[in-house]
């Protein structure tokens, strides 16, 4: 079933359903949070999930010559969890800072940029601090949905027993309706 989510937010991507995408990723670390983590309160195990799987490769470096304490905003559990709470119940691509509590991901201003496929499949974010104070943060949709759906795959790949939590089938009528007629034949 993971493996059929992550190919339809493949398959939205490549038809530049970018926000049905988005919501498909922003699933992911719920069920691979739930496997790893089958104790933990559903928002600790999404952001525990994402950060030891995603957002730890995402901490930009503090750029030589700055001050050790001006870290630059990112893609931290607690970012992504306010996003998937805001755009999954609410339909909006919000951050809610307060209830962030790293201090440089409070971020004041946070967008969505979407890009069509590109050739080599590579995409950024932006993140900045605005007259020193205003955190902001760009996040490429594309990007974001390509980097969860792979940890997602390889975690799955890896850990498929304890996806054991899975106790249902999809019917496809198609497939069924070809397997059908080969049988008549």
């Amino acid at each position: 079933m993971l493996q059929r989510l992550i190919n339809d937010m493949n398959n939205s991507l490549s038809s530049n359903c970018y926000l049905a995408a988005l919501s498909i990723a922003l699933m992911l670390p719920d069920i691979c949070g739930k496997a790893a983590y089958p104790n933990l309160k559903v928002g600790d195990r999404y952001k525990a999930w994402y950060d030891d799987f995603v957002g730890q490769y995402e901490i930009p470096p503090v750029p030589e010559g700055w001050p050790n304490d001006t870290k630059m905003p990112y893609l931290s559990g607690e970012v992504i969890y306010s996003l998937r709470n805001s755009f999954l119940h609410q339909g909006t691509p919000n951050i809610e800072s307060k209830k962030i509590k790293a201090a440089e991901n409070k971020i004041d201003k946070f967008s969505l940029v979407i890009e069509s496929k590109n050739e080599f499949d590579i995409y950024s974010d932006a993140s900045g601090i605005l007259n020193g104070k205003i955190r902001t943060y760009r996040v490429n949709v594309r990007r974001l949905c390509l980097i969860i759906g792979a940890n997602a795959s390889a975690y799955y790949k890896e850990n498929k027993a304890k996806f054991d939590f899975f106790n249902f089938t999809i019917i496809d009528r198609d497939q069924e309706i070809e397997r059908m007629k080969r049988l008549e034949l």
